[in-house]
């Protein structure tokens, strides 16, 4: 498979990343640090940064953000809850590295669809105000697809019964030299308006799938760390470009280099915090459009059919599908940019803030947003659960990572 073919030398980009970000956040040597959230009522802060790191033979240039954030603490008093720390670690600990990637997507609350209801026909869909299953889904949705042994390094597959069972990552190292895993990250949208907040949107969907490859080096597993610590649990990954491109230049799935770190951390007085941090190649691209008059124009008389067009034009799509009309690929989003730039004298950027680096801000917000989601959501299953190391009572859906 393509994917197997990259993973080395992806993982071996990630590495150079993670190197030097834990230099440069220890002596927050950034060579551009700016704000990039507020959260309020709340101890939590972060930043965005821009820089650039040697890579191999080239150098990146590189952006991400980093955030700390407030996760849970003993609900007792303070001497009790000092009392508590310890069992507060091994439950974090058992609960971050065993069972995190298996329940880091949620299921949004939705309307009732009556059973039994004669199905709307298509033609009148879109009239209809009957509900219908609208399957919305936050977080980060994880499975896990191949392995490296360490010991013969042998390369496997997992079988369908394990792909959402993600591994406990304690056996990252001593059993496997590398796992490849994949995430949706759900509900990641982005969206360009060029006529400014109250003008038309332009949507490109993000909810595409990314591969990742986890190795021993991306994963915390430290107990007493310092003083301050009881210990400090933690997950990591490097993103692997998919090896097809499709309308989207740049986002999940088409990253040149990126890592994600999510470490939990445990204080003497069993106050829990997450770190997390992401670092990524800035893009060169957003969209990649062609010009396609053929499927633009079937597009739009289906909008206005409800479909007909299609279906019963069918040959005559085929047909003209078939034609070498399809015309190159363009960038609408850079282009509008360049445009209005060039028409101002470089004033959108300076006064509108009609630039690249804004863009290159939005999309690091709304990253850190998702972060923020998928750490909310889970802190939710991590409460339900009154004992994390009592695997056998443990619920079916978070042994087997998946629910309905």
């Amino acid at each position: 498979m393509a994917i197997l073919e990259r993973v080395e030398e992806f993982l071996a980009r990630g590495l150079v990343l993670k190197r030097w970000w834990d230099k440069a956040f220890l002596t927050s040597s950034f060579a551009e640090r700016f704000d990039l959230a507020r959260a309020f009522n709340q101890p939590d802060s972060s930043f965005g940064f821009f820089d650039h790191v040697p890579c191999n033979s080239e150098t990146l240039s590189v952006m991400g953000n980093f955030q700390d954030m407030f996760y849970d603490r003993p609900r007792a008093p303070v001497h009790l809850a000092t009392e508590l720390a310890g069992w507060m670690r091994d439950q974090i600990r058992e609960f971050v590295l065993h069972y995190f990637m298996r329940v880091s997507s949620f299921r949004q609350p939705e309307a009732s669809v009556e059973t039994g209801r004669p199905a709307t026909p298509p033609y009148l869909e879109r009239l209809s105000w009957c509900p219908r299953e609208n399957i919305v889904r936050q977080g980060f949705g994880f499975s896990q697809l191949y392995y490296k042994r360490r010991d013969t390094g042998q390369i496997g597959k997992f079988s369908s019964a394990e792909e959402f069972a993600i591994i406990d990552l304690r056996e990252i190292g001593p059993k496997y030299e590398w796992i490849v895993a994949k995430v949706r990250i759900f509900d990641f949208n982005f969206r360009f308006k060029p006529l400014g907040p109250d003008g038309p949107e332009v949507v490109f969907g993000l909810n595409e799938e990314s591969y990742l490859v986890l190795s021993h080096d991306f994963i915390v597993d430290e107990d007493n760390p310092s003083p301050d610590l009881l210990g400090e649990y933690g997950l990591g990954y490097a993103f692997i470009r998919s090896p097809t491109q499709g309308l989207i230049g740049y986002g999940p799935g088409q990253f040149e280099a990126a890592i994600e770190l999510i470490n939990f951390r445990v204080r003497k007085d069993g106050q829990i915090g997450v770190r997390m941090a992401f670092v990524v190649n800035r893009p060169t691209r957003i969209a990649n459009v062609a010009f396609d008059p053929v499927d633009w124009g079937f597009q739009f008389a289906d909008l206005m059919s409800f479909g007909m067009t299609s279906r019963l034009l069918a040959p005559v799509k085929d047909a003209l599908g078939r034609l070498p009309l399809r015309v190159g690929g363009f960038d609408p989003v850079y282009g509008f940019i360049a445009l209005a730039n060039a028409v101002t004298g470089g004033q959108a950027a300076q006064q509108l803030c009609i630039s690249r680096e804004q863009l290159d801000k939005d999309f690091l917000v709304q990253h850190f947003m998702q972060h923020y989601v998928t750490i909310v959501g889970s802190l939710l299953t991590w409460r339900q659960i009154p004992n994390w190391l009592d695997a056998a009572a443990l619920p079916d859906w978070v042994v087997a990572g998946r629910s309905s």
